[in-house]
């Protein structure tokens, strides 16, 4: 089994998150026709670089101790992903296209409220509803709750889908295309990947997943200014290893 280390609270300047689908290529001798097949896993692949002022100027002794830990790529590295379109975008549209669970408490225990018999959930910003479903052969998720008439969605996002108040992970699936809300506010989104069911909605959340360091970095620190640290990442499955160990010594 290997330890899984969660990303340091170090904030990133630059990223990366993509996949990587080997292929063998032939072509034939008589036709010359091409022929193409996979000969291995798909693998995602991420970058960060990092800022060493970054987490009030304790970034780069964060990056440090990440690296002591790995030990140079034994250990594993739990990344969830950035913005792949621009991020300030994304920042600027979470209060309309995602929700949060909202906990109470009082002196420290939890707090529950009722409608009668009834437990009460509380959240916090725009409460999106979605069911999933396939239209033209493509896998779709139908999302009402939203601003009417706008672009709500762009290719290469994701969408997590929360199928009851219980469930506080979801399921997530990539954005094909943009999707634009009617007039109603509902939009449907064309999915990469089927959900299944129907719940609570958010857009522009997360991927996530485990990485080796496959490019441990140094960093040099200037006389002024930020530097960084540039990591590179391979995903790595968990019967690879045995499974994971998750540590988060943060």
């Amino acid at each position: 089994m290997a330890n899984v280390y969660a990303w340091p609270p170090v904030g990133a300047v630059g990223t990366e998150w993509t996949e990587d689908a080997p292929v063998n290529s032939s072509r034939s001798i008589i036709t010359g026709r091409d022929y193409a097949s996979a000969h291995a896993r798909k693998r995602r692949l991420a970058s960060i670089t990092a800022s060493s002022l970054g987490r009030g100027a304790s970034g780069a002794g964060y990056m440090e101790m990440l690296k002591r830990f790995i030990a140079g790529g034994v250990g594993l590295v739990r990344l969830n992903s950035y913005p792949i379109n621009w991020h300030l975008d994304a920042a600027a549209a979470a209060a309309w296209r995602q929700s949060h669970r909202v906990s109470w408490t009082h002196a420290g225990d939890d707090v529950g409220w009722r409608d009668g018999a009834d437990l009460v959930t509380w959240f916090s910003g725009a409460v999106l509803t979605g069911t999933a479903g396939a239209s033209g052969g493509w896998p779709i998720l139908t999302v009402t709750g939203l601003p009417p008439s706008r672009l709500v969605a762009r290719p290469g996002e994701f969408v997590t889908l929360f199928v009851n108040l219980a469930d506080l992970t979801g399921a997530t699936a990539q954005i094909v295309t943009e999707a634009r809300s009617d007039a109603d506010g509902v939009a449907v989104l064309r999915l990469f990947s089927a959900l299944s069911g129907s719940g609570r909605v958010n857009i522009g959340t997360s991927d996530t997943g485990v990485f080796r360091a496959t490019t441990i970095p140094r960093s040099v620190q200037p006389v002024g200014g930020d530097w960084t640290y540039s990591w590179q990442f391979r995903e790595v499955f968990a019967d690879e290893v045995g499974g994971f160990e998750e540590i988060n010594p943060w």
